[in-house]
């Protein structure tokens, strides 16, 4: 079995009698409502892949499922696991997909000489305390011809789960685990000074680092790949690059070795490159990446890109307003459904004003005597896609879209995932 890297956490796998299995096609800049962009930039299109076999979709956001280049014949098969609630199977029904081949949790399955069984989400969150945290998620392990690979994109493992895989699989020829923590902290949190965003990036990163490394010693793959959520932002968000909870998979990949990951070892790729998973060897030397010739592309090919929203007029203040009010019940509702409560005051700024939305609707007081406080601030007309659903808020957040005061800076994992329900 043969591993074709492309970026992120698109790949695609090479069966022992050549089947191809695509991971993730994420191919073009501008996911996470137009912020989100590849470094280095890619020279694959999606027209290349249209010839897989079949294709491998771990969870519904979209550096791993991209709606606006996903386009593929209808009847190829489309790996994804059956556990509710079944965002991504909704969506693509939606879209017309219905060769659907749907796994379930530690379910193993046949697809020519590939064997592929798929995992719900090791944890509710690897590293806070949450009642219902990860809904969407899955990994894969995938075998061909005596050699094994467990994808884990974004379904981090716990040490506990590694060491279950491992008794239960034996010995994986590669893993691709995540090492970077994508998303809005500490870069879109004012309550936090410069300093303060750059210490908690490096505490975070160290963190992460050594979490990947415990699960790998735990595993004890034969190849180790830092893997998924490597992106840059572009545009007028660029400036927050220096404070996101994420790196290079080469800082990664140069963290792990000065501290060993047992006789594991590390496997690093640049796209297009294809690794013979069992014996870790590829076909191209690894070039690293140049860290000035990534701030220079940032500042000189990124920075002119506009947001899809930001050609949008600006909303009605008195709608908004008034859609906010109705999204807020809606949202609490749906907080009920799915069991979410959260011990903090969120209030979102609106036209200069602010407006407490949970736990109840109203102008916010910003009362000192508020013991937990969250401040939400983004473009109105952004806020104007979410609440139509032309736009999401947890990719909004994930973007650097909106901008956070929380007091205490306690993370409420169960809170952010409520926040996804903030729409009409």
């Amino acid at each position: 079995m043969k591993f074709r890297f492309i970026g992120n956490a698109c790949g695609v796998f090479i069966g022992s009698h050549g089947t191809t299995l695509l991971c993730d096609p994420w191919l073009r800049d501008g996911v996470f409502e137009g912020s989100w962009c590849h470094f280095p930039k890619l020279r694959a299109t999606p027209s290349d892949f249209h010839a897989v076999d079949a294709v491998y979709l771990s969870h519904l956001h979209p550096d791993h499922f991209d709606e606006r280049t996903f386009d593929f014949e209808k009847s190829k098969p489309i790996f994804l696991l059956d556990h509710p609630p079944n965002f991504l199977q909704k969506k693509l029904y939606k879209l017309g997909y219905h060769n659907l081949v749907t796994i379930k949790n530690r379910e193993t399955m046949s697809f020519r000489e590939f064997s592929i069984t798929l995992f719900s989400p090791f944890a509710n969150h690897p590293f806070h305390e949450s009642a219902v945290g990860n809904l969407i998620d899955s990994a894969m392990l995938v075998s061909s011809g005596g050699s094994s690979a467990l994808n884990a994109n974004d379904n981090t493992l716990t040490v506990e789960a590694a060491r279950e895989l491992r008794e239960t699989y034996g010995e994986v020829s590669l893993a691709l685990l995540n090492y970077n923590a994508a998303g809005p902290y500490p870069s879109c949190f004012d309550n936090l000074s410069e300093q303060e965003k750059l210490a908690e990036h490096s505490r975070i990163l160290s963190r992460n680092f050594e979490h990947l490394r415990q699960v790998a010693l735990t595993l004890k793959p034969r190849w180790v790949m830092p893997f998924a959520g490597s992106y840059v932002l572009g545009g007028r968000l660029r400036h927050k690059n220096a404070y996101l909870g994420t790196a290079t998979w080469d800082e990664c990949a140069s963290w792990l070795a000065s501290r060993g990951v047992g006789d594991s070892g590390l496997v690093l790729l640049r796209e297009g490159d294809v690794l013979d998973v069992a014996s870790g060897q590829a076909d191209n030397e690894y070039v690293p990446l140049d860290r000035a010739e990534m701030q220079r592309y940032i500042e000189r090919d990124l920075a002119t890109i506009k947001y899809p929203y930001e050609e949008d007029p600006l909303p009605s203040a008195t709608l908004l307003i008034q859609d906010s009010r109705t999204a807020a019940g809606l949202m609490r509702q749906r907080m009920t459904r799915f069991g979410l409560h959260s011990e903090f005051v969120v209030a979102l700024r609106l036209y200069d004003e602010a407006y407490q939305i949970y736990p109840e609707f109203g102008i916010d007081s910003g009362s000192p005597g508020d013991e937990k406080r969250l401040q939400l601030q983004l473009d109105e007309r952004l806020l104007r896609r979410i609440l139509d659903r032309g736009a999401q808020w947890n990719n909004a957040e994930i973007g650097g879209h909106v901008s956070f005061v929380r007091t205490p800076n306690v993370y409420d994992v169960d809170l952010h995932t409520a926040l996804q329900f903030f729409h009409l």
